[in-house]
């Protein structure tokens, strides 16, 4: 922890080493024709200038789907459902303190609910789960953090809860930037989908290029699960997160992947044993190492969106133990074994067909039993190919239709292929920009 202080001691140094850009100014009342008594009596209050002030976006959407599934394990005739969503509503802020520095915050309500709180008692027997549902959705402040940009040396600090720049799903956050209704449909079945972190983090320019590195807080592997890796590890679950063990998150990135006209590489390290609740459940390191290779770039009307991510999970075999004889509502029963390294592939090509019509074709791959350890058998169910079509319209300046259809193959035995169709309904103020 002590590094942990330094670091944040440096940057309070830096922030107050830099020259005040806060613009005020001061109406007074004239002295030349007034007595000082009248002065006094009527001298007008100081008022401030353009700043603060506070600027917002906003984006939601809502989906119809039809899909097939299966009713059980044991029964591979597939059945088709239909569902409905009020998928995301998100609404971001922005409270500019000066020309120089802001505080950004993005809260979202998802599937149109209030959300869980999990709590966790070391003294109901061996240390219990305890969770009170509400709503089956989510209200959640996804994102609140202090930005400051030091202009005279390019640099960017970023104190709070913030985006992770580590996949595609947690760098391109508004929905106009793709075509399809998710960066990457595969993404949650290895990592946090939409990953932000508290923490600080660094962003240093030079010329086209931008350096990140940050130290944020961890994940816990009590929730690490077979159908999503290390992503149920987000510490989302209760009121407080753990921080007896940080990660390091760090990018380099090519021009600008947000705007379509870039390409980056980025790592995340760090250990998951110290952010267990049942400390004495496990004492060996579970460190989670993540590679990513993305970009998205736009040639006129063609354009194209892709990442690979390499995963590794050290002792994954010894977490799938710990969490297989966990006790209340962590217990993932048959979802406890994990693979040891795993892999993700995307690629999405798009063309502007009409100004506000673009079509896509999309491939993705993901496999979480790549490689195994110990006595973790792989299991073919999780690695899966997925294969997208669809278009995008924007049929008004911020409101958009979105229609995809995909085709979903495992390579498990005997399990045939399935298939998804999709229609969003939403809007995203940030086209306004």
């Amino acid at each position: 922890m002590k590094s942990v202080f330094l670091v944040l001691i440096l940057f309070s140094t830096l922030v107050h080493a830099q020259e005040s850009s806060t613009t005020t100014t001061e109406i007074q009342a004239p002295t030349s024709e007034v007595s000082p008594a009248a002065t006094s009596a009527t001298s007008l209050p100081k008022v401030r200038g353009e700043f603060p002030k506070f600027e917002f976006k906003s984006y939601g959407y809502i989906s119809f789907s039809q899909h097939e599934t299966f009713k059980t394990v044991q029964n591979l005739e597939p059945i088709v459902r239909r569902q409905m969503d009020l998928a995301e509503f998100a609404f971001e802020g922005e409270y500019i303190l000066t020309e120089n520095s802001k505080i950004e915050f993005e809260v979202e309500i998802e599937h149109g609910g209030v959300g869980s709180t999990v709590e966790f008692d070391p003294f109901e027997e061996f240390g219990e789960f305890e969770q009170e549902i509400e709503k089956g959705g989510e209200v959640v402040l996804h994102e609140v953090y202090y930005k400051k940009a030091f202009k005279q040396g390019n640099t960017v600090l970023k104190i709070g809860k913030f985006p992770l720049f580590i996949s595609l799903g947690s760098v391109l956050t508004k929905p106009h930037r793709y075509p399809s209704i998710l960066p990457s449909d595969v993404e949650a079945r290895m990592i946090p989908l939409g990953w932000t972190e508290t923490g600080v983090q660094v962003e240093q320019k030079a010329g086209m290029f931008t350096g990140r590195l940050g130290l944020v807080s961890g994940l816990n592997s009590e929730f690490f699960r077979t159908y999503s890796w290390v992503g149920g590890g987000y510490q989302r679950h209760f009121e407080t997160m753990n921080a007896d063990d940080l990660a390091t998150v760090a990018s380099v990135e090519f021009g600008n992947v947000v705007k379509g006209q870039g390409i980056a590489i980025a790592a995340y390290h760090g250990d998951t044993t110290g952010n267990r609740y049942k400390v004495d459940k496990m004492k060996e390191s579970a460190r989670v190492t993540l590679w990513t290779l993305m970009g998205s770039y736009k040639y006129g009307r063609f354009g194209i969106q892709g990442e690979v991510i390499e995963g590794e999970l050290e002792n994954s075999d010894l977490v799938s133990k710990a969490n297989a004889t966990l006790g209340g509502l962590a217990k993932p029963k048959a979802f406890a074994p994990l693979g040891k390294k795993a892999r993700l592939e995307s690629v999405q090509v798009s063309y502007e067909a009409l100004e506000d019509l673009t079509f896509y074709l999309k491939g993705e791959h993901v496999d979480t039993f790549a490689e195994v350890e110990g006595n973790i058998n792989k299991n073919p169910r999780y690695d899966l190919t997925k294969k997208s079509a669809g278009l995008m319209w924007m049929w008004d300046t911020a409101a958009f239709m979105k229609v995809q259809y995909s085709r979903e193959k495992t390579e498990l035995d005997g399990l045939p292929e399935t298939y998804q169709a999709n229609i969003a309904f939403g809007f995203d103020l940030d086209r306004f920009n």
